[in-house]
């Protein structure tokens, strides 16, 4: 082979890898911008028009959450306030994005967890069923209930499960008491405390001679309104299977609405524990001293009921 036809041959060699890559490069930018595209969301809904929420379980009681003028509430299987980050876990499940669909005539929803559905969630009146993950793309099957058009299951990026699950405490508010509650007494261990209704903001003590500070009760009764709980959990105590427990904190409001609390000091940690609903609110040490190291209850007896 002549030296000129050899080098033509390797031209058009080269020429046509050049291409190939070029081809191949091309190809890889399309396939990167198809992954980083927008899909279309779950949902035409807006979170922030959402004013009602119900979550349905196979083998639970239904969690229902209203929005109101001060927030979110729970309405169902307590009434109790919500708390705002684990409602907007929620929320975003509305416009989360998806990742593909499937004909559930061609496939068994069973085998995807949607039938039955692991859970339900309404937001007003769209229902959307939760079903599996699907491991190797991270994402879950959802299927939206009663939908116009064509059914579809969706595939959604995957999201944390538990303000889904069936567990309610964890949907709970992290107060104490309700946002608008007027403290008139608190009965501690050893020592209670109430408001002198002759003076405004002033308080008694009983034993009076357990504190003579005005600016300490009133810091003190503060904290109840102010400290927020670590976590919100069940029961630590079933009340029961224990029968009759006695309440170790009782909180008098300005209505006459009552909150019994039982101090549990349970694997290291202290919880006060509601007596009139099931939940549990897990204090930090520096709030556990806020709440109930006073002045005259310092020296008072364990709650004899504590669990260890």
């Amino acid at each position: 082979m002549r030296l000129s036809t050899l080098n033509l041959v390797l031209l058009l060699i080269a020429a046509g890898l050049f291409g190939w890559l070029a081809m191949d490069e091309h190809a890889e930018q399309l396939s990167i911008a198809k992954a980083i595209e927008r899909q279309p969301p779950l949902t035409t809904l807006d979170p922030n028009a959402i004013h009602r929420i119900r979550l349905h379980h196979p083998d639970g009681a239904d969690i229902v959450l209203e929005k109101a003028a001060s927030g979110w509430q729970m309405k169902a299987p307590v009434a109790l306030a919500a708390d705002l980050l684990p409602i907007a876990d929620l929320l975003a499940l509305a416009t989360r994005e998806t990742r593909g669909s499937l004909d559930p005539a061609a496939i068994k929803r069973a085998e995807l967890g949607l039938d039955p559905p692991l859970a339900t969630i309404q937001f007003d009146d769209t229902v959307i069923a939760i079903g599996a993950t699907e491991p190797l793309k991270h994402s879950r099957y959802v299927e939206r209930i009663g939908a116009s058009g064509a059914a579809r299951i969706q595939l959604v990026d995957d999201f944390p499960a538990e303000p889904f699950d069936d567990d309610f405490t964890d949907l709970v508010n992290k107060a104490l008491l309700p946002f608008d509650a007027v403290i008139t007494r608190l009965a501690l261990p050893g020592l209670i405390v109430s408001r002198d209704l002759a003076a405004a903001d002033a308080w008694t003590a009983i034993p009076a001679s357990s504190t003579d500070r005005q600016a300490e009760l009133q810091q003190r009764v503060r904290a109840w309104h102010e400290v927020r709980a670590v976590a919100t959990l069940p029961p630590m105590i079933d009340t029961a299977a224990a029968g009759d427990v006695a309440a170790d904190i009782t909180v008098t409001l300005g209505q006459g609405e009552r909150l019994a609390f039982r101090i549990v000091d349970k694997a290291g940690a202290r919880f006060l524990q509601r007596l009139d609903v099931p939940i549990s609110y897990q204090l930090s040490p520096s709030d556990a001293d806020r709440l109930l190291t006073w002045p005259a209850a310092s020296a008072a007896r364990a709650p004899a009921g504590a669990a260890r």
